[in-house]
């Protein structure tokens, strides 16, 4: 069956956006490492017996990664200090070659700059190519679809830090916890990732205590009337950047197929925004896959299947406005059909951040949602047919939907209007840059009703 998302989407084993916030945080809990700070050697084990050569001797040789004679145990300290010195001036092959002497000898601090190389981008980085990905989706290759860069060398980073971890170092088994979580650099293991994180935790890595919280609902159950009040102490902590918001949030997860798509909307309509403090935390989707989101998208030949849960919106009958660059708002028929508990109401305009073809003001259809049946059973088997449909996609009180078609280049945007306010919940374009130019609070400018009495 074809994945739910964005048209033309890849499917990752986490977000892009996660992968970018999270190597932010993990670039600002290695900062020291990375830029020179001050790292404390690792403490020995006071139970342990016999040099620290020897015991380098016995990791080696069960892990067999650092063949050929140890160096002197004594020298391990003032390797590592030539290495921050050379990785400073940029000489990032010599820097290497220092902390991998210290690191036969057990010195995690060595490791953890060896990984943070690695993560940089600046060490040995690796050529990326979308182009396999793009042949896999089946559709024509636009040349501005196309892009080749430097990435970092994730796999070798982890491979480091994985040495770290097994040796103690609580900011290592943190890192490691959150790769293993999201499978960067490894397979994603969300158990094994978590049981790192609370290793860290053991160790005195007290910042790895909101990772766990990140991952692993806690099961708290909560009323309806209840999980409104913890949906806004999360978003109120989120958007504080408060530590308080991990704990609400594995509270949230722990919700009913319904609670999780309110949350959902809270999340979706901060990221589309990229509104700090939302990026790290992530929406929930049906055993069958489907998102928990207001909007979803599933892609046909040259027609797109829009998806609505309203189950996400608190009001029973949302209002949401469709904007295209292809779009004629006096004909909306011509490019959006087969509304199923929606019907058309009017039109707005609307400022959001532009993308694709779309410029920051926008001009939009208005539609009402949870309206009564609109389709006939043979409308409804012709739809399903035409998106290969399971009924629980498309069938159901809480579901809305319509179809768009489109053409070959265009671009689409779905934000949700209440009260005078307006926020973004779906977006997608085909055939151009999907990249926001910049982000800002969208909002609205004019809106008529007239299809409602």
């Amino acid at each position: 069956m074809e994945r739910w998302g964005r048209p033309f989407s890849f499917p990752l084993s986490f977000p892009v956006s996660f992968m970018v916030y999270f190597l932010r945080v993990m670039a600002m809990g290695l900062k020291e490492i990375i830029f020179g700070g001050k790292m404390n050697k690792k403490e020995t084990n006071p139970h342990e017996q016999g040099s620290e050569n020897a015991q380098g001797k016995k990791i080696a040789a069960s892990l067999d990664v650092f063949p050929g004679a140890a160096t002197e145990p004594e020298d391990e300290e003032a390797f590592r200090e030539e290495g921050i010195q050379l990785e400073q001036q940029g000489k990032y092959e010599e820097a290497f070659l220092k902390y991998e002497e210290a690191a036969r000898m057990d010195d995690t601090p060595s490791m953890v700059r060896i990984a943070g190389m690695y993560l940089s981008g600046n060490f040995r980085p690796l050529g990326s190519s979308n182009q396999a990905e793009l042949l896999l989706r089946g559709n024509p290759i636009f040349p501005w679809s196309l892009r080749t860069e430097k990435q970092p060398d994730y796999k070798s980073a982890f491979d480091w830090l994985m040495k770290a971890a097994d040796l103690g170092d609580g900011l290592a088994c943190e890192t490691v916890g959150n790769m293993l979580c999201n499978g960067i650099g490894c397979y994603a293991d969300l158990e094994d990732g978590i049981s790192f994180l609370e290793k860290a935790v053991d160790r005195g890595q007290e910042s790895a205590r909101k990772y766990i919280d990140l991952y692993r609902p806690n099961g708290k159950v909560l009323t309806n009337e209840e999980y409104e009040a913890c949906l806004a102490a999360f978003s109120k902590a989120a958007e504080a950047g408060d530590d308080s918001a991990y704990e609400l949030y594995a509270t949230l997860k722990s919700g009913t197929q319904k609670q999780l798509a309110r949350l959902g909307h809270i999340l979706i309509a901060a990221q589309k925004v990229q509104r700090k403090g939302f990026e790290v935390f992530r929406h929930s989707s049906t055993s069958s896959g489907i998102p928990l989101l207001p909007v979803a998208s599933k892609r046909g030949r040259w027609c797109t299947f829009l998806r609505f849960n309203l189950d996400a919106w608190k009001e029973d009958r949302p209002l949401i406005a469709v904007s295209s660059d292809i779009l004629n708002v006096q004909r909306p028929s011509q490019l959006l059909s087969h509304l199923h508990h929606a019907k058309t109401v009017g039109t707005a305009k609307y400022r959001s951040p532009a993308f694709g073809w779309l410029e920051e003001e926008k001009e939009a259809v208005l539609i009402r949602l949870g309206e009564p049946d609109s389709l006939s059973s043979e409308e409804l088997k012709e739809i399903a047919a035409s998106f290969f449909l399971h009924k629980q996609e498309y069938l159901g009180e809480s579901i809305a939907f319509m179809v768009e078609n489109g053409e070959k280049e265009y671009s689409f945007e779905v934000a949700g209007i209440k009260d005078e306010k307006l926020e973004v919940l779906w977006r997608y374009t085909i055939g151009g840059s999907d990249r926001v130019k910049a982000y800002f609070e969208p909002q609205l400018i004019s809106a008529e009703i007239t299809g409602e009495r």
